[in-house]
């Protein structure tokens, strides 16, 4: 029984250990919702308008329906859903990257700058976390034709964020994250963002303790939650085992 005992109590500091490990490094916010929905900004010939492609003097060149744009969700592509060709792959590929340890500011050292210019000089974007990770993809293949010599494309996602919480943006392209040109807390759970790409997307705001204002609580991160969960079930029976234990000891 002493063996028995020693074993049980020796798995729970190990699965200790491990919760303080994998808790550093895993990015909570994105397994565990769908993707963000796409605010309609206007009703043009009876379909909903998203948003608008602008040249460099904001002239309007091309108008976005969202009937042509598809959000996919990491949630959908870790399910095995349907996606459009390569979406899966990708959201996957970048989503790995992530779990085991890949740091924003590695991934993306132009957010040094973002986070220090509009957030706080005293923050680095490994104070960051992933809110959202998501693919947008352009049905109509109208959008890649229309975004270059300095056009953008600007989309506006319900995101339920507090008036007061900073938040920024980087897409993947190429096989790299870059910031978007302009990511915009609107005041009223609403983020704008100016995309030159149309592409993989992760918001990113302030981690648990930065002072954040308002997030929804379904982006907290569960991965400690069932930890420790784990945790108190392992101890429980090394309880039980010691109550039974003494019971013999003493009959």
């Amino acid at each position: 029984m002493k063996r028995l005992l020693a074993i049980v109590l020796s798995i729970v500091m190990v699965l200790t250990l491990t919760v303080s490990v994998s808790a550093a490094e895993f990015v909570p916010s994105i397994t565990n919702k769908g993707a963000p929905q796409l605010v309609v900004i206007d009703i043009v010939d009876g379909k909903e308008v998203v948003g608008y492609i602008t040249d460099a003097d904001g002239n309007q060149l091309s108008t976005e329906y969202l009937d042509c744009l598809i959000i996919s969700s990491i949630t959908e592509a870790l399910n095995g859903e349907k996606l459009p060709e390569g979406v899966k792959e990708q959201l996957l590929k970048v989503y790995d990257e992530f779990v085991n340890g890949a740091k924003l500011s590695e991934v993306c050292p132009d957010l040094i700058e973002i986070v220090k210019d509009k957030w706080s000089k005293d923050k680095t974007p490994d104070d960051l976390v992933i809110k959202d990770l998501f693919d947008v993809t352009d049905y109509c293949e109208d959008i890649p034709t229309h975004l270059k010599d300095g056009t953008v494309l600007d989309l506006t996602f319900d995101l339920g964020i507090g008036s007061g919480t900073f938040i920024t943006a980087m897409v993947y392209v190429d096989g790299k994250w870059v910031p978007v040109k302009d990511c915009i807390n609107n005041g009223d759970g609403t983020v704008t963002v100016k995309f030159t790409e149309i592409c993989p997307v992760a918001f990113l705001v302030p981690g648990s303790g930065q002072n954040m204002d308002v997030v929804s609580p379904i982006t907290a991160d569960t991965s400690s939650i069932f930890a420790w969960g784990a945790v108190m079930l392992v101890s429980l029976a090394a309880i039980i085992a010691l109550v039974i234990y003494r019971r013999k000891v003493n009959g």
